[in-house]
């Protein structure tokens, strides 16, 4: 049985050896998914590349490609520069609007097994500090969207796999969806968030909105130092956890994870966990608020005394901030810091 491995690792050691040496030495180190032949082979591509600058300023970018990073980068002049492997790209820009594309009947690079090179297909656009746009769309099939420092007034972004990171952008309507991958927003402020991911983290930092609308399928949501008018998150699998948050009307749902908020919770508050515990530590005194709290399974603890044998507790008069708090599974603790 030694023998076996030993013959095993060895096999796997010359193989690596023989890799680097193939590669080293010019062999493909690309995988390609041929969308024409409909097939998968091993090839070596063409890099392609389009650079210009001193573009005529434009207000509108409207971004479609697939297996693309995408990068805003802060510059003195409007520019681009596109690259990539047997990517054919499309470029216009009319009547104010830079749009950039490809041919989608082509092959695109699905695999990059190279040692030697960090080359990867990208757009670039470039920016002039404190310039004002009225649209941004993005779509991409694959691949990082990093934006920051900008001004624009309508903002959308769709990316099936890959990260999206925000940061320092100054909005009327900001919407992200993502199917696989996770979100870093930071430094935020819009009037609309509407955020929705299928799988993968959110994290908020320093956001201001009049508005959030968050859905997430699977994974964790993150606030920090956020204020709001009016919240709305619902999670089906993750946790919801929130420090420094700050809303005037607020509906959370976490239907498989715990609920966490650390904050000021003004208004009416609606918070249920389906199976998970809710903690809410709040900035404001015990007697501003009115009570609504229901458990099926567990306790009841509200500022520090435990409601021994008590599956729902209702206070008197509704007043101006109001917590309705239920838990299918799981124990309901409200404490406050004054």
């Amino acid at each position: 049985m030694k023998t076996i491995w030993k013959i095993i690792v060895i096999v796997i050691i010359v193989g690596l050896i023989l890799s680097v040496v193939g590669f080293a030495t010019g062999a493909s180190r690309t995988l390609y998914l041929d969308l024409n032949r409909r097939g998968v082979h091993i090839g070596s591509g063409t890099l392609n590349v389009v650079t210009e600058s001193d573009l005529t300023p434009f207000s509108g970018i409207d971004i479609d490609v697939a297996f693309c990073d995408i990068e805003f980068h802060i510059s003195d002049m409007f520019g681009i520069d596109l690259r990539g492997e047997d990517i054919e790209w499309s470029w216009t820009l009319e009547d104010g609007v830079l749009s950039i594309t490809h041919d989608k009947n082509t092959r695109l690079q699905i695999v990059n097994i190279d040692f030697f090179d960090n080359s990867r297909s990208l757009v670039r656009v470039y920016l002039p500090e404190n310039v004002e746009l009225y649209m941004v769309n993005i779509k991409s099939s694959s691949g990082e969207i990093t934006l920051g420092s900008i001004n624009v007034r309508h903002l959308e972004l769709a990316n099936s796999f890959g990260n999206v990171d925000l940061n320092d952008i100054t909005s009327d309507h900001l919407q992200v969806t993502l199917s696989s991958g996770s979100f870093t927003g930071s430094n935020l402020k819009t009037r609309s968030l509407i955020y929705n991911n299928r799988f993968g983290d959110g994290r908020f930092q320093t956001v201001n909105a009049n508005s959030l609308l968050a859905d997430s399928g699977s994974g964790n949501l993150h606030f920090t130092n956020c204020d709001f008018e009016a919240v709305s998150i619902t999670n089906n699998f993750g946790d919801v956890i929130a420090t420094g948050l700050s809303s005037f009307k607020s509906s959370i749902r976490a239907n498989s994870g715990a609920i966490k908020i650390n904050g000021d919770l003004k208004g009416e508050s609606i918070i249920h966990a389906g199976f998970g515990n809710i903690d809410l530590t709040l900035s404001r005194e015990k007697e501003e608020f009115s009570y609504d709290i229901s458990v099926r399974f567990g306790d009841i603890t509200l500022d520090g005394e435990r409601l021994r044998d008590q599956k729902a507790f209702v206070s008197g008069a509704v007043l101006e901030n109001h917590l309705r708090l239920s838990s299918s599974s799981g124990d309901i603790r409200v404490s406050f810091e004054r």
